[in-house]
């Protein structure tokens, strides 16, 4: 590694075409936060930043810094998520995490847990074992607990919101969990749908985007 080279544990948020050959990839960082990186002739046949350079992929990535943004030099990919590519629901809902990530995240700020709980939601996607709307519900919980804006059930209820008995115990649970431990438990389906829609509303008050993947969610049905 170069004098001038940073290296970084990171997955791939997003990525884009950047002239003929080059991608621009958006990469979150455990120590770099989200940052802007040039994969050069990514998009050339048999390049060796064609894998890394694809949506969802973790790696550590080897960077040399420019004024706003970053190059990359080296990369060994550490898990490549290929699977959440190849089903559509799959990758919206990675996507939809890779987007409510983004919005949190910024270049300069430190973002390990934020990169730690979009790994562990990957593994719980591609296991199967859990519905994807309990482990996007766990998600948002979980990253807006991490942002300072975790739900407040007392507040909740203050205002005349309603929840059960189970509802409210499931969101104690996940608020207190360490990241490893989130994805250890399944819910009726009338539970699920409850807090689902409690925390999703909660989510869009919290982030004044309009999340594309979340509409191709709904066109799906």
């Amino acid at each position: 590694m170069g004098i001038d080279e940073i290296k970084t544990r990171g997955i791939v948020l997003d990525n884009a075409p950047q002239n003929e050959y080059d991608k621009r990839l958006v990469i979150l960082t455990t120590d770099l936060g989200r940052i802007t990186v040039f994969a050069n002739g990514a998009r050339r046949a048999g390049s060796r930043y064609a894998a890394v350079s694809q949506r969802f992929v973790m790696a550590e990535f080897t960077l040399r810094a420019g004024r706003n943004s970053y190059t990359l030099t080296k990369a060994t990919i550490i898990r490549p998520f290929i699977e959440l590519s190849e089903d559509i629901e799959k990758m919206c809902y990675a996507s939809y995490m890779c987007e409510l990530t983004s919005y949190f995240t910024r270049e300069g700020l430190a973002a390990k847990d934020e990169l730690n709980l979009l790994y562990v939601s990957f593994v719980a996607i591609l296991a199967g074992e859990l519905p994807e709307k309990l482990i996007r519900c766990i998600f948002e919980c979980k990253i807006l607990d991490i942002e300072g804006e975790g739900f407040q059930i007392e507040e909740y209820k203050k205002h005349g919101g309603h929840l059960s008995t189970t509802a409210e115990y499931t969101i104690s649970y996940i608020l207190s969990r360490e990241l490893t431990e989130l994805y250890d438990f399944n819910l009726k389906p009338e539970v699920l749908e409850e807090i689902s829609d409690i925390i999703f509303t909660y989510t869009k008050k919290h982030c004044d985007y309009k999340f594309k993947s979340l509409d191709i969610l709904t066109s799906l049905g």
